[in-house]
């Protein structure tokens, strides 16, 4: 079914609810839906068709969730891009998703539209400003959305380009619909809850929560910036429920002033977030300042979910969930075989369902990742599943160091270096070395002025085989962020290898 049909049962059944909320515009599900028909005629009288692309150079505001809806409605594909990208990094993908319509704001319209035949639609800084309102009121406020199919392909999503350069994994409605409902049903959402779009729509996660709501039927909160005052404010204003966050800005959460968080009265019921490890005495901290549980999770562009539960009791900071069939199955098959593991043992982490993705964009052509033996597809992750089903995430199989012969996988490190309680964060890489062939290396954010580098070392060998030992250490403010917020791993390897 076409995704934006949860949208419109909604607007029939509580026309005058509140769907969508950013700084700027507060709208109904009745005026989302309306706004979203007009999108879609506009589209379409644009002489954008089916299978046409739109990219969504926007922030998270009330404009790309109506872009994203009217697009679903018309059987054009959304292509959200990364807010951050500028220059080569912008041109190469709005070249290589080829759109038929643009979509940005006032102030980065030359810099996207350049050179380029797509027609462009521009968002003001005040509500109702800019060509994209302006269109709108030119068209009906009906639209017959097109009847689409499980295969029949939504949004592209840019991989967020941590190893290679980023491609375009492909979602399809029935992946939306999957995708969501798994979650749903995981963490028992409903029409009562708030979600808060921090994280970007261009990301995976951000989408979720967007898609969370649409297919809950509950307002969706959207914020362009990462601001903890308003963060804070915009939780208990609009009594939020849940929200998803990478693991960088629950860092930042734990790490700032206690004041701030002095008079704040949560209405979280959940966070659900990762992106990188984490000392848990960082996880304990976020959950007393912001409230309610904070959940790890598997997640990928690509798709192949898992979860950790609800309960307190039983969720975990040290492990990253169990899958959900409805949305996708997760296996760990063995590098050599490509066949199970048998549980605790490393392998590649695989997935197949309704939830992953068919493949990855190319011109009008899909390139369909090849699956192993009974559909598996392939991650390049690591992991461990245990007897019970649990999984542990430990990084990406190209991360894996190999040195002296020996494998040493960084998200061990890491977990040792979280340990020592004047660390912040850590990252952990491969550095090229003559004679071992690699040598590990580790980015430390310290938490404490007074850390010098032979403390970690010491911690380091009281807890590690010698071959696991960081033999380079470097002390930075911060981890370097790509757009999506994740951890900028060749940005860290930078770092390491200037030291040398």
């Amino acid at each position: 079914m076409n995704f934006a049909l949860f949208l419109e049962m909604k607007a029939r059944g509580a026309p005058d609810g509140l769907a969508l909320a950013d700084r700027r515009h507060r709208l109904t599900w009745s005026e989302f839906d309306v706004a979203a028909n007009r999108f879609a005629n506009l589209l379409h009288e644009s002489g954008l068709a089916r299978g046409d692309r739109l990219a969504l150079y926007l922030p998270n505001r009330v404009e790309l969730a109506i872009a994203l809806m009217g697009a679903f409605k018309s059987g054009v594909i959304a292509v959200p891009l990364n807010w951050r990208f500028q220059g080569p990094d912008l041109a190469r993908v709005v070249d290589h998703c080829a759109p038929g319509c643009i979509v940005t704001t006032e102030d980065r319209a030359s810099a996207i539209a350049s050179g380029r035949s797509a027609m462009l639609l521009t968002v003001g800084n005040d509500a109702g400003a800019g060509s994209f309102w302006t269109r709108l009121g030119e068209f009906p406020p009906e639209f017959p959305t097109i009847g689409c199919q499980n295969q029949d392909i939504a949004n592209l999503l840019y991989t967020s380009g941590t190893t290679s350069l980023p491609k375009a994994a492909i979602h399809t409605h029935g992946l939306r619909v999957s995708v969501a409902a798994a979650m749903a049903s995981c963490f028992e959402l409903s029409s009562r809850d708030v979600g808060l779009a921090v994280s970007p729509m261009f990301h995976t996660s951000g989408m979720s929560v967007f898609s969370n709501c649409i297919f809950a039927g509950c307002p969706l909160i959207m914020m362009d910036r990462w601001d903890l005052s308003e963060f804070l404010a915009v939780i208990e204003e609009e009594h939020v429920t849940f929200m998803h966050l990478i693991a960088t800005i629950i860092v930042d959460i734990a790490r700032a002033p206690a004041g701030a968080f002095a008079d704040h009265r949560p209405s979280m019921r959940f966070t659900w977030g990762g992106g990188h490890n984490a000392d848990p005495s960082i996880f304990e901290t976020f959950e007393r300042r912001v409230g309610g549980v904070l959940m790890q999770g598997y997640s990928r562009t690509e798709g192949g979910l898992t979860y950790n539960p609800l309960d307190r009791a039983r969720r975990r900071f040290d492990a990253h969930g169990t899958a959900n069939r409805n949305s996708s199955e997760v296996a760990v098959l063995d590098l050599a075989t490509k066949r199970r593991c048998a549980p605790g043992d490393v392998g590649e982490i695989a997935v197949r369902g309704d939830g992953v993705s068919p493949g990855y964009w190319e011109g009008r052509f899909i390139r369909t990742a090849r699956p192993y033996e009974d559909g598996w597809q392939p991650t390049g992750d690591l992991g461990v599943l245990e007897p019970s089903g649990t999984l542990r995430f430990l990084g990406r199989d190209d991360q894996m160091i190999k040195t002296g012969g020996e494998n040493v996988y960084p998200d061990e490190v890491a977990a040792i270096l979280l340990a020592i309680p004047r660390v912040a964060d850590a990252m952990v890489l491969g550095l090229p070395d003559e004679r071992l062939g690699q040598r590990v290396g580790a980015l430390v954010v310290p938490a404490d002025p007074a850390l010098s580098k032979h403390d970690v070392d010491q911690a380091c060998r009281a807890a590690l085989s010698g071959y696991k030992i960081p033999r380079t250490i470097v002390f930075a403010t911060s981890l370097p962020q790509l757009g999506s917020q994740k951890i900028d791993i060749q940005a860290c390897r930078e770092l390491l290898l200037a030291s040398d």
